[in-house]
């Protein structure tokens, strides 16, 4: 049975919120505190209530012809019972984060003659995902990039994606991530990564008008600076590696990337969390002469020339999206293992093969991997006080597709 979406604009009236609030959430900001925020098309921004304190928000961004809205924001401090603002709750930190959801790669593509269904559930699945992963009920939500995928028009009498919004504003944000992710918002504090559908080229002024950690100043900002969210003992950077070709070493982002990649190495950082992986495999390359046809595509140039020479061996982790599916890697040489989800929602890479060792990417061999199809998200759950976790991998309708772990620097699945 086919599963139509409501249009966005019907889905966002109904939101048991004050009716100039659009959107509310709350995600670490530039400096690894939790900071509240609400998209509203009010004459001013609300107050935000923490604890019974009300303090007035601050405007991040001026309404603009493509963002006829405001987003306004909040400091939500550590150890905060309640918070709200706008008429809607806001998730509070948790100081110790035991069971994360992950997920990324979200949007609807529309790009010239690459069509997803984005009316039908059943083609683009990110409500459902959403939905289930809210019934999580995480501590902590990690989003590895890629939100906005709509970047032509729909062609008319296309019933496909009919009445889609394309392009970098409002309604095009509200209909690719805001409105499907409702509930998964209001469900945990989230660290959000940037992918490279928000380069500026595409959607990066969006990203920086909402969900971006620099001061907005109107216009896109091509890097951000490294996030460190220290999770309980576990401390997280995330790099803004929107503009890392995989294809070919790009200057000056190598230059750049380096630079933060230096600096997560010596802030002592566990994982790293990009949205390109520094390797990975999207698909085989085709066999060449004297080749024996074990060399992949999926490994990033930028990343790994910005990788060079720098100390991976504290890393006990690299959590990117990008490629469409779930898969692992351990390679032969000791160094962080690579876990990929991006099976949030657009288009998946169908050529992946479903055993990777023995694979080259990013010119290592892979000792152990393996890769998973189709549409969902991923529940890791901590092993106690240890820096080990397990991980579930799960189905768009919340079905259990995997149990796999991370245990001393490696990932391993069953089955």
């Amino acid at each position: 049975m086919l599963r139509r979406l409501i249009p966005a604009v019907l889905l966002t009236l109904s939101l048991p919120v004050y009716a100039g609030t659009l959107s509310a959430w709350s995600q670490y900001g530039a400096d690894g505190t939790v900071e509240g925020r609400v998209i509203t098309d009010d004459e001013s921004c609300p107050a935000i209530v923490t604890d019974g304190q009300s303090t007035p928000m601050t405007l991040r961004q001026q309404p603009s012809d493509a963002f006829k809205v405001k987003l306004c924001i909040g400091s939500i401090p550590a150890g905060t019972k309640k918070a709200s603002a706008g008429g809607a709750d806001l998730p509070v930190p948790v100081a110790k984060p035991r069971h994360i959801v992950l997920l990324g790669d979200t949007g609807c593509r529309l790009k010239g003659a690459i069509v997803q269904s984005c009316n039908d559930e059943n083609f683009w699945p990110f409500h459902r995902v959403a939905s289930h992963a809210a019934q999580e009920h995480p501590d902590l939500v990690i989003h590895v990039g890629d939100f906005l995928y709509r970047e032509t028009p729909c062609k008319p009498g296309d019933d496909r994606c009919a009445g889609s919004p394309t392009g970098d504003n409002w309604p095009t944000w509200n209909a690719d991530f805001f409105t499907p992710a409702t509930d998964l918002l209001k469900s945990s504090v989230w660290i959000i990564e940037r992918g490279n559908h928000e380069d500026c080229k595409r959607a990066g002024l969006g990203w920086t008008t909402l969900l971006g950690r620099a001061p907005s100043t109107g216009t896109c900002l091509g890097r951000e600076a490294p996030m460190f969210v220290d999770i309980g003992g576990i401390k997280l950077a995330v790099l803004d590696d929107n503009d890392a070709n995989d294809a070919e070493v790009k200057q000056p982002a190598a230059d750049e990337l380096r630079r933060d990649i230096a600096a997560a190495i010596a802030a002592h950082a566990d994982w790293t969390i990009t949205h390109h992986p520094f390797r990975g495999v999207s698909k085989l390359l085709k066999k060449e002469k004297g080749g024996d046809g074990k060399i992949v595509e999926g490994g990033n140039a930028t990343l790994l020339e910005a990788l060079k020479g720098q100390d991976e061996s504290g890393l006990t982790l690299m959590l990117s999206g990008h490629i469409h599916n779930f898969q692992i890697e351990n390679y032969a040489k000791p160094m962080a293992p690579q876990l990929i989800n991006g099976e949030g929602g657009d288009n998946l890479d169908t050529d992946v093969p479903a055993k990777l060792t023995g694979l080259v990417s990013g010119g290592q061999t892979i000792k152990s991997g393996m890769s998973l199809p189709g549409f969902g998200y991923v529940v890791i759950d901590r092993i106690g006080n240890s820096k080990d976790w397990s991980i579930t991998v799960k189905s768009s309708d919340g079905d259990v597709l995997r149990h796999c772990s991370l245990k001393k620097r490696k990932l391993a699945c069953e089955g």
